[in-house]
């Protein structure tokens, strides 16, 4: 008896970009589970490119090319405040999408675009590359072991030094680390501590950008159970002091490249310690412990990671929620939205 053999999914990508040709439309043209019908991009020599070297239609007109490609879904690798209503044209033919980050302009952008995928029951998501992949993987089963007990605090930091001149350097088009490095970190720190998040500080610099957008980031994350997250972004740094940390009761657990640091006690090795009530310390001495700390090293394996296609495709064919759920987007935009809101515009470090 023999299966028989699904037909792939007709796919297109939208934007020929960085991301759009470099990750989307190149990966999606060598897979088996998806046909990438059509690409549509307004510069005529990237769709020249596109016919030539992937071998797919290829479209200036983006909305003609969902009513003639007969698409399963698309990919919208486009400027941010092209998303929104890219997104609605493809749902309302009926195309599942999965979007670049952030999901939208704004809060409200983003939520109109679930409201669309949720009426005509179509599959709508964000490629969220840190935390589809492996070391973000690594870190859930490291946290999950139990080795450094329940977490008390996320650090997450992203770090270089750019004098950035493109579109994401001007606010017009949805730019500004907070929105762009700020959707992959603030969606890893989410993931790791909690949706429920009670408190939110945030600060918004300009320090080396061209544009008038803001270039370096802080936010501050206090769940309703007091469990920290703390993001740092900086494109203007000119060094690099950490990329995750993550504190727990007994234990932490530190990243570097692609391998993670761990020191830990285990609770029930800990010898018997009383609290001293008395103001007069015994011998004027402070406390201190000689602890018996494990120090492991694990490297990260790559086959952790999750698969941003096959995940979308299953979604597609089976009904089940993608991995990037629409949930989590509007949690990450509900904290993207509150930190422009409240930190009274970008600060001015010109200085």
């Amino acid at each position: 008896m023999t299966t028989k053999t699904r037909r792939p999914l007709r796919i297109a990508v939208a934007g020929l970009g960085r991301i759009g040709w470099g990750q989307h439309a190149k990966t999606l043209a060598g897979r088996a589970d998806f046909d990438l019908a059509a690409v549509s991009d307004t510069l005529p020599e990237r769709r020249t490119e596109a016919e030539r070297e992937l071998k797919c239609a290829a479209y200036g007109d983006y909305e003609r090319m969902l009513d003639e490609a007969r698409l399963d879904a698309v990919v919208i690798a486009t400027p941010t405040h092209l998303h929104k209503d890219m997104a609605l044209a493809a749902l309302r033919r009926g195309v599942n999408v999965l979007l670049e980050k952030p999901m939208a302009l704004h809060l409200g952008e983003a939520q109109a675009i679930v409201r669309a995928a949720r009426a005509r029951r179509k599959v709508v998501t964000v490629y969220q590359p840190a935390r589809l992949g492996a070391a973000h993987q690594q870190l859930l089963r490291l946290i999950g072991s139990g080795r450094i007990g329940p977490v008390v605090r996320v650090q997450a930091g992203l770090f270089s030094y750019v004098r950035r001149n493109d579109w994401q350097a001007l606010r017009r088009y949805g730019g500004g680390m907070l929105s762009n490095y700020g959707a992959h970190a603030i969606d890893e720190v989410l993931a790791l501590i909690g949706y429920d998040v009670r408190r939110i500080f945030c600060q918004l610099q300009r320090v080396a950008t061209l544009g008038d957008a803001d270039d370096a980031v802080k936010v501050v994350l206090q769940t309703r159970t007091g469990v920290l997250g703390d993001v740092d972004i900086s494109q203007a740094s000119a060094i690099s002091p950490w990329r995750i940390i993550v504190w727990g009761r007994y234990g932490a657990i530190r990243q570097q490249g692609d391998v993670f640091h761990l020191r830990y006690l285990r609770p029930e090795k800990l010898p018997p310690r009383t609290l001293n009530r008395s103001l007069a310390s015994a011998g004027r001495k402070y406390p201190t412990e000689d602890l018996p700390f494990i120090e492991e090293e694990v490297k990260t394996d790559p086959a952790l990671a999750v698969d941003v296609y096959a995940d979308l495709a299953q979604a597609i064919r089976e009904g089940t929620p993608p991995y990037v759920r629409p949930e989590a987007t509007l949690a990450v935009m509900r904290v993207i939205e509150r930190c422009r809101r409240d930190t009274g515009g970008v600060s001015e470090m010109r200085r």
